[in-house]
């Protein structure tokens, strides 16, 4: 059977296989596994018995275009009163259509068969399409006779996209409205047209296909006509706004080729100047050679017979120089130009041309040695300075033993290691500035320590303490008489501690010290208390 056309039958059949499409007369499996089942969405459209629905749609199955044409009848399904039931024929074109007056003819005698032998009393009989007894039309091998390739209809549609059409559906109704419809099928799912008011009724009341009149119909036509010609349109200008582009394009390239052409050719030609006249100088360098080695053996002879060294001398610098000049000149042809575009960056590492002088033979390996010294030298010297400048800035940071800038944490000097007392350390706080306010101490310090309370200080308090840790001290021997009152008037305590022994405190740096022994240590006594 022939591949290119062929039919599909197909049904609801209710539990449990449901709704089934088999394909028969031709056909083959890599194409039909493209194609999209005929089942209606019975939530947009419903068959009512005596009703029929026509369908055409466009599908692509590979690189193939598939156009169907297809008919849906009323039928129950067997052992079920569920309405929408139906059963339904399709004819299937791959790449061609045929005229639509025997589509049409070719597709009512293969469904009418169907019914006639398939459905009993409106029921179907069958419970699977596989089952369905078929029938090919009387004109079904026409269809091969009078196919025509089906022209590019572009992409189609898969959005869920539908148009019902309310309309007449007689052969000659059907035969126009299918021609119409081939144009407009990439805009649409699938193309239905019905003549059955409740089956228009059904699809209008639900909205979810889009329905239209016969009127409708053509303006949608005219809408694709329409869109199809603003896109023509807007290729056509596409095409030739690059057209356009193309003489600039053309030109651009040309040019360029050209320019390139022109200075290889240039190039060329200066290489094969240079080429000839490296050969001639090959004959000259050697001649040179020898006539510089004879007049050598002439001036050695010459100092063997007289003796005349500084005549000798004379001559063989003008002989040396005299061989060096056309060494260099024999020598000096150039390097070949590139016939490749010219590198934009400069050459480097370029040695200088042969001097005037023999040295110059002797030039390179000296100079590679200077090289290497040098960057020895370089490297030396920078470390050098990067290791001042690091001791530069570390002196510039220090100040009488302190960096700047940095809080380091102090510890409480003991000058008795012995004890096993340790002080506990105060939050770190700043030290006392050089010049200190007045104190405003409450209650104001009325007595000094005994002498017993006084040595307990001086015993742990050692010359260099920060005044500070010197209050730590204080407040830690003297707990009732000095820490209870001003526990909470540090700064001021320290204040009034200075002031009383101002000639036993030094600055360093931006610390207060304890460079002397103290004379008077403040503190509350409590009018009428023991000493």
């Amino acid at each position: 059977m022939d591949s290119t056309y062929f039919f599909s039958a197909f049904g609801t059949f209710g539990n449990p296989n449901g709704f089934r499409q088999s394909y028969f007369l031709g056909g083959n499996a890599e194409t039909v596994k493209h194609i999209r089942t005929f089942d209606l969405k019975t939530d947009a459209v419903q068959l009512f018995p005596g009703s029929r629905v026509y369908g055409m749609r466009l599908e692509s199955a590979g690189s193939s275009c598939i156009v169907s044409y297809t008919v849906y009848s009323f039928a129950k399904e067997q052992n079920s009163q569920r309405g929408g039931t139906f059963i339904g024929s399709s004819l299937i074109f791959v790449d061609k259509t045929a005229p639509e007056s025997l589509t049409i003819d070719v597709l009512e005698e293969f469904h009418q068969y169907l019914e006639k032998h398939n459905v009993d009393d409106g029921t179907i009989a069958i419970n699977h399409s596989d089952k369905f007894s078929i029938h090919m039309p009387k004109d079904y091998d026409k269809i091969n006779l009078n196919a025509r390739p089906v022209e590019s209809l572009g992409v189609s549609q898969s959005g869920n996209n539908y148009l019902m059409v309310y309309t007449g559906t007689g052969a000659s109704q059907l035969q126009t409205l299918f021609s119409k419809a081939l144009g407009l099928l990439t805009a649409y799912d699938m193309i239905y047209f019905t003549e059955s008011r409740e089956v228009a009724e059904f699809v209008q009341h639900k909205g979810i296909f889009k329905i239209v009149d016969l009127n409708g119909f053509d303006r949608e036509i005219q809408k694709s006509q329409e869109e199809k010609l603003r896109m023509v349109t807007s290729f056509i200008h596409d095409l030739e706004k690059e057209k356009e582009n193309l003489k600039g394009d053309k030109k651009t390239i040309i040019d360029d080729l050209e320019r390139q052409i022109s200075q290889n050719e240039r190039r060329h030609q200066e290489n094969e100047k240079k080429i000839s006249e490296s050969k001639s100088g090959i004959a000259v360098i050697h001649n040179e050679f020898d006539q510089y080695a004879a007049k050598m053996d002439t001036l050695i002879n010459s100092l063997k017979s007289d003796g005349k060294v500084e005549a000798v001398r004379k001559l063989h610098l003008e002989s040396r120089k005299t061989f060096a000049d056309k060494i260099r000149q024999g020598k000096d042809f150039g390097a070949l130009n590139s016939i490749s575009p010219a590198s934009p960056f400069p050459q480097r590492n370029v040695k200088p041309p042969l001097g005037n002088d023999l040295e110059d033979f002797r030039r390179d390996h000296s100079e590679n040695k200077k090289r290497g010294l040098n960057g020895y030298k370089i490297a030396f010297w920078s470390l050098l300075l990067l290791m001042l400048a690091g001791i530069c800035g570390y002196l510039v940071l220090l100040d009488q033993g302190k960096i700047r800038g940095f809080t380091i944490e102090e510890k409480v000097a003991v000058a008795d290691h012995q004890s096993d007392d340790t002080l506990i350390k105060e939050p770190a706080v700043s030290e006392t500035p050089a010049v200190l306010p007045a104190a405003q101490l409450n209650p104001f310090p009325n007595d000094n320590l005994n002498e017993n309370d006084w040595r307990l200080v001086a015993k742990k308090a050692v010359s260099g303490i920060k005044i500070d840790s010197l209050i730590n001290i204080i407040y830690k021997e003297n707990p009732s008489a000095i820490k209870d009152y001003y526990k909470h008037q540090r700064k001021d305590y320290k204040a009034h501690l200075y002031s009383l022994n101002e000639k036993s405190f030094g600055i360093i740096g931006q610390d207060t010290v304890m460079t002397d022994t103290l004379r008077k240590i403040p503190n509350y006594q409590k009018p009428g208390s023991l000493r």
